[in-house]
C-alpha cells in the first residue's frame, strides 16, 4: 500500500490477504503481527483486532490504535476463535502439522485463514519456479527505495512446497495453496459454518 511506512516481501502480500478478509468479519487475529503493520490494516475491516508475537519489544515500539492489541503471546497457547486469522511469514518457525492444526482451531465457523509463508526451494522440484527470478528481480528493483521493516527473528524454512501442501490436505480439507512471487506460497482456507 502507497501509506505504507516501508515496503518488504511479506508486506508485499497485505493487499492479498486484505482481500480475503469476509465481509462478515468483526474479529481477526495476526500471528507474528510483529510491529503491528497488518493488524492496523485490518482494523479497519474489523472492530476488534488481536496480534500476537513471540518477540516482546518489537510489539512495545508498536503504534497504539483503538480497537487493536498486541501482546506476546504463542499462537499456539491461544484458545479463542476468529473470523479471520492471518500470518505472514511465521508458520515456518513451528513444526509444520503442529503449526497447521493449531492455526485450524483458531479459525471460528464461516471464518477464513489466510497465510503467507515460505517453503524450503529444491532446485530439482523447484526448477520452474526458478524462471521467476527475473520478476523477482523487478519487483524488489521497484521497490529498493522504500524497503525495510522491524528487526525480527529470522529462520529458513524446513518444509519443503509438497509438506506444505500435504499438511494443509490433511488439516485444512479444501484449501488451496499457491507459490508466489518472493519465495512466498500463499494459503487460503475456508472453515465450514
Amino acid at each position: 500500500m502507497p501509506t505504507d511506512p516501508y515496503w518488504n516481501h511479506n508486506t508485499h502480500y497485505h493487499p492479498w490477504i486484505l482481500e480475503q478478509v469476509p465481509e462478515h468479519a468483526r474479529t481477526a487475529l495476526d500471528i507474528g503481527c510483529g510491529d503491528g503493520l497488518l493488524a492496523r490494516k485490518l482494523a479497519a475491516r474489523c472492530d476488534a483486532v488481536l496480534g500476537v508475537d513471540l518477540d516482546g519489544q518489537v510489539i512495545a515500539d508498536a503504534p497504539a490504535v483503538p480497537n487493536v492489541h498486541l501482546e506476546k503471546a504463542d499462537f499456539r497457547d491461544l484458545d479463542d476463535t476468529f473470523d479471520v486469522v492471518t500470518t505472514v511469514a511465521t508458520l515456518h518457525h513451528v513444526p509444520l502439522r503442529e503449526g497447521v492444526a493449531a492455526l485450524r482451531e483458531l479459525v471460528a465457523p464461516g471464518g477464513t485463514l489466510a497465510v503467507v509463508g515460505l517453503w524450503k526451494v529444491r532446485p530439482l522440484n523447484d526448477f520452474p519456479y526458478l524462471l521467476r527470478l527475473p520478476a523477482m528481480w523487478l519487483v524488489d528493483r521497484r521497490h529498493r527505495r522504500h524497503a525495510g521493516g522491524p528487526e525480527v527473528t529470522v529462520r529458513d524454512p524446513e518444509d519443503t512446497f509438497a509438506e506444505i501442501r500435504a499438511a494443509a490436505a490433511e488439516y485444512l480439507p479444501g484449501a488451496e495453496v499457491r507459490r508466489r512471487l518472493m519465495w512466498r506460497y500463499t494459503l487460503l482456507w475456508h472453515r465450514p459454518r
